[in-house]
């Protein structure tokens, strides 16, 4: 039985091919928009959750939180590192870490903070900078693959595409593959950041008033974890909009944010995109629907000579309908497994642009809902045969 299944759905290849096409199409693209969606939503609140408060120049709050949580964006400045010794004073902190973003390597950016900001990852090979030296730096799994480093290996970070530093940072570790935004980002401590530019600044002083923002005893922002939760509101109130001046007697004012307020505001502002792809996966759901019990009830009409050349030599209508529910199911699981396979192609393509939001792309990430629809589709491919040759023993009076 099997093998004439096969058969016949060689000798219809032109359906099949329609049917296998119509549920890649609307199996694939629902997997893959709940897929990232969900995982996009998991990695901005996940990163989120473990900052208590963030402070940093003013300006838009987004900025500051995608630039020190998801390192995309630009910062929107420097504030003066007393702001960051006076954070450390505060009794309702737990933790404060620096944090300065002024150079790249490759395209991926170098952030300058304190070992204890990766505590938390593992290390694949080497160790974590060292605090107390300068010109070390930890990669990220992707930026150590990419660009082929290993430990022991020199780099040279740039400020601009033309504008390459001439210090070599030694690579000292390599951090485990997290599938976050830490795989794509440089760590080095805060010292070797300001060094790097203040020897910049003396090689250009005799030649040009240096173009590099001033970036010695300042940082981009500083992340905080408080002491008790209920700290962090009146840490940011109390922050927030302070004026701090700095030794030469320049002037900052400071922003503090609550991370998960903000990403809670990010998140809604994209909630409405989310649910108008999801009306739009139900809508090809429903034209899948339709198409596959067209494509049926055509196919079963144009065998209606098989059907009673099958029934003439003694074959029992129970196992022509096992026949051809066995045709489509074998259609239905062909199909559900391109989709899925085509939903993880796109993830990979799209993992460039989730980057840009800060967010990495696990393309082994499955959510069991995503099942659900592949067997919910599975069911739509098989459901149409099922209830036509119902109908057609019905009509026929044949139930043997």
């Amino acid at each position: 039985m099997l093998s004439f299944a096969f058969k016949n759905m060689a000798i219809k290849k032109m359906q099949v091919i329609l049917v296998v096409v119509s549920i890649v199409i609307s199996a694939g693209v629902a997997v893959l928009a709940y897929n990232t969606a969900n995982q996009v939503r998991d990695g901005i609140t996940d990163t989120a959750g473990w900052y208590s408060a963030i402070i940093g120049p003013a300006g838009s709050k987004t900025q500051l939180a995608m630039n020190t949580m998801y390192f995309t964006d630009e910062p929107l400045g420097t504030i003066p590192y007393a702001a960051v010794t006076e954070l450390q004073r505060d009794s309702r902190v737990k933790r404060v870490i620096p944090y300065a973003m002024a150079d790249s390597y490759n395209g991926y950016r170098v952030v300058g903070t304190v070992s204890d900001y990766l505590e938390k990852k593992e290390i694949a090979d080497g160790r974590l900078f060292d605090d107390s030296a300068l010109y070390e730096v930890v990669l990220g799994a992707s930026v150590a693959k990419v660009c082929d480093v290993t430990v022991g290996d020199e780099i040279f970070t740039s400020h601009s595409a033309s504008e390459e530093h001439h210090e070599p940072l030694k690579v000292v570790g390599v951090l485990k593959e997290t599938h976050s935004v830490f795989d794509r980002v440089v760590f080095t401590q805060l010292k070797t950041i300001w060094a790097v530019h203040e020897h910049e600044e003396e090689e250009h002083h005799e030649e040009e008033e240096h173009e590099h923002e001033h970036m010695e005893n300042s940082v981009c922002a500083a992340v905080v974890t408080t002491k008790n939760p209920a700290f962090a509101m009146t840490l940011v109130n109390d922050y927030n909009g302070r004026v701090l001046t700095d030794g030469d007697g320049d002037s900052c004012t400071l922003q503090a944010i609550e991370p998960m307020e903000t990403v809670r505001s990010i998140l809604e502002e994209t909630n409405s995109t989310k649910y108008i792809v999801y009306v739009l996966c139900a809508i090809i759901l429903i034209m899948n629907v339709m198409v596959i019990s067209i494509i049926t009830l055509l196919n079963m009409v144009h065998s209606a000579k098989e059907i009673a050349l099958m029934r003439l030599i003694g074959i029992s209508m129970k196992k022509i309908n096992l026949l051809y529910i066995l045709q489509n199911g074998l259609i239905g699981l062909v199909s559900v497994v391109l989709a899925f396979g085509v939903s993880k192609l796109c993830l990979v393509f799209m993992d460039s642009y989730a980057s840009s939001m800060g967010v990495v792309l696990n393309v082994a990430k499955v959510y069991p809902l995503e099942l659900a629809i592949l067997a919910l589709v599975f069911a739509i491919a098989v459901l149409p045969t099922v209830v036509c040759t119902f109908v057609l023993a019905r009509r026929d009076g044949i139930h043997e």
